[in-house]
């Protein structure tokens, strides 16, 4: 059978009631409150948006659905993981700061804000899942252990996965630090020489103890290595290095795989917004302001992550005419996620589009 996925037309330029109107209609007609129930703590899952960036989904889109679940007894908050690169984004600190900076507070959504997998990306659970090239995948601690979660994803254009879409918001957006490192690096990480300054900050976070000095430059043992990405963490001189060029399809498999762990304990409890506007050629980690490479199409809703991602790579090549690989990274392919989602079990390719009905004023 099919996947239902839902489909609303909506605009950038139409007010944040009227935006917010739509996903109310989406949540009602998909039946999205099956999901919870009282006493849930529910996960809203979302890229607060790197600084500067101004195309991210905005907070008061989310008011009314924060307001519903706290009606029905819910404890929302919104989540997200710091990630790997240097950036406001990579501690929880000022990750928060971002977040409060761009709208994301209770005072202003009736929700909190809670970093999934801690102050510097290190809090996971190891979630044991039936893949092809992982057994286990390492996932933030509180994505786990919320009792649901909504996905809520702002879809672009990716420089590595093709599609920004809710399959990556699961896999890249929940895995620890450590996940992260197993989708994006091929081999252990190394210490460049000259960038070192023997400051041992590395060597006191390894919890492997596979760092010891030669000298004074750190050396890393890639035999004792687990490849956690702490010292890439603790290093503010930029002398760790990884090897980034990891296959591109095998990162999107991989992507895939810790998305299935990501939803593995919720399979009943989840469900998935994606908004398909403001669409631009990179994600929102890009710390600058990027313009859309087409016009806005509107919002989804599903409770499948494939089947959603597939039916927004769908609207996009129908209504704009080019494919979004065309209209961002030609010489990447976004369905390879999605065919080994499908083949792993966290989703469907198959869908049909269900359109809803403008709400009534």
């Amino acid at each position: 059978m099919a996947a239902k996925v839902f489909f609303i037309s909506a605009q950038s330029e139409e007010s944040v009631v009227q935006i917010r109107e739509k996903i109310d209609a989406l949540w009602q007609t998909a039946n999205f409150d099956r999901c919870f129930e009282a006493e849930d703590m529910v996960a809203i899952k979302i890229h607060f948006g790197e600084k500067r960036n101004v195309t991210h989904i905005p907070a008061q889109f989310w008011k009314s659905t924060i307001a519903r679940l706290n009606q029905k007894g819910c404890k929302p908050f919104f989540t997200d993981t710091c990630v790997l690169y240097r950036s406001q984004r990579s501690d929880a600190v000022n990750h928060l700061r971002l977040a409060e900076k761009h709208g994301f507070s209770l005072a202003e959504t009736g929700a909190p804000v809670i970093i999934a997998d801690g102050l510097r990306g290190r809090n996971e659970i190891e979630v044991k899942i039936d893949g092809e090239i992982f057994s286990a995948v390492a996932i933030a601690t509180e994505a786990v252990v919320a009792n649901g979660m909504i996905v809520a994803t702002h879809v672009t254009g990716h420089m590595a996965a093709g599609i920004g879409g809710a399959v990556k918001n699961l896999g890249m957006g929940l895995a620890s630090r450590k996940g992260k490192l197993r989708q994006h690096s091929s081999v252990k990480p190394w210490v460049d020489a000259p960038k070192c300054t023997g400051c041992g900050q590395c060597i006191l976070w390894c919890p492997e103890n596979a760092i010891s000095m030669n000298g004074a430059v750190a050396v890393i043992s890639e035999k004792i290595c687990i490849g956690c990405g702490e010292c890439l963490t603790v290093c503010h001189f930029g002398a760790v290095q990884y090897n980034w060029k990891t296959s591109n399809d095998e990162l999107q498999k991989k992507m895939a795989e810790h998305a299935l762990g990501a939803i593995a304990n919720k399979r009943d409890k989840i469900c998935f917004i994606n908004v398909v506007m403001n669409v631009t050629k990179d994600c929102d980690c890009l710390g600058t302001k990027q313009q859309p490479v087409i016009s806005d199409i509107g919002i989804l809703a599903s409770f499948d992550p494939v089947a959603i991602d597939k039916a927004s790579l769908d609207l996009i090549e129908q209504i704009a005419g080019k494919s979004l690989t065309q209209l961002s990274y030609p010489s990447l392919n976004p369905m390879v996620q999605l065919e080994h989602g499908a083949k792993v079990g966290l989703g469907k390719l198959e869908y049909e589009i269900v359109k809803i009905n403008e709400p009534r004023r």
